[in-house]
């Protein structure tokens, strides 16, 4: 069987927490050629010397951008840039492949698909973690929400990557529609990636959606029909699902809580962006 190199880009920033676990999933894929990409943000933590002991490719580059602005999509780019890779496969460093995710991209690839959507599943402690758990559930094949990862470097650099000026999952979507506006197909895994949410604080998702937040007026400026059903807080998903939600009540009960909360911290970033915007001028 042909196997071409597959590049796996990892931003990291102080990541040890997560990192071990993402880089023993990487090995433990049934698809071997594969490379992997870490592109750091002068980490203090040990995440360097972790990346080391699993034969990485190391990378330093901080992105001139404004403190807690989202640089994801600048260290994306960076990374798939120095990607020797026939393809290229952006994951989080919170993120664990089962064992077949790359081999099934790939074989996907081969059958016709330009880029691959990989859907995540999560696990985690505490119960906003179990509620995030059930969100992510309801995303299963919701192409608003799911977005490619996995895709050719030749239509990655012919669509210029990521806008960097985008964050808050608006990287990820723009991406999806700049291979669909190209009539590039997409196709989806059977295996999943898991993110691991960790001990997972409220706190967190309200910082989180907040940086969101300061990005997302852009999605929806540059494209405001696919904006509207991403960041609209009533989603088709959520109505299809409405027995796996009466299935798991206390989930449900936190879920609620916790959007309402992202929502709230989201359309602060907004509100902060745009009072930004119109001191400036």
């Amino acid at each position: 069987m042909n196997e071409p190199l597959v590049s796996i880009v990892i931003p990291t920033k102080n990541s040890a927490e997560f990192l071990d676990e993402c880089l023993t999933s990487v090995h433990k894929q049934v698809y071997k050629n594969i490379e992997i990409i870490i592109v750091d943000g002068q980490s203090k933590d040990g995440t360097i010397e972790l990346a080391q002991k699993h034969e990485c490719n190391i990378y330093q580059f901080n992105p001139n951008v404004r403190k807690g602005t989202f640089d994801a999509p600048h260290r994306r780019n960076y990374g798939a840039k120095k990607a020797k890779g026939e393809f290229v496969y952006y994951v989080d460093v919170d993120m664990e492949l089962t064992p077949n995710v790359v081999l099934d991209a790939v074989c996907l690839c081969d059958s016709g698909y330009q880029a691959v959507i990989i859907p995540e599943d999560s696990f985690g402690i505490g119960i906003w973690a179990q509620a995030k758990n059930l969100e992510r559930r309801c995303y299963y094949g919701d192409d608003s929400i799911e977005a490619p990862r996995f895709l050719r470097k030749s239509i990655w650099m012919e669509l210029g990557g990521l806008d960097e000026s985008l964050g808050g999952g608006g990287d990820d979507w723009d991406l999806h529609q700049k291979l669909r506006d190209k009539k590039y197909t997409v196709g989806r895994t059977k295996s999943l990636v898991m993110h691991n949410e960790g001990n997972l604080k409220l706190k967190k998702l309200v910082k989180k959606r907040f940086m969101y937040g300061l990005d997302s007026a852009k999605y929806i400026k540059k494209r405001p029909n696919e904006g509207f059903k991403s960041y609209f807080p009533i989603r088709k998903a959520y109505i299809i699902n409405w027995k796996l939600f009466l299935s798991r009540p206390i989930d449900t009960t936190a879920f609620i809580v916790m959007r309402i909360v992202e929502y709230l911290a989201g359309f602060s970033g907004i509100s902060c962006a745009f009072y930004r915007h119109w001191v400036r001028k």
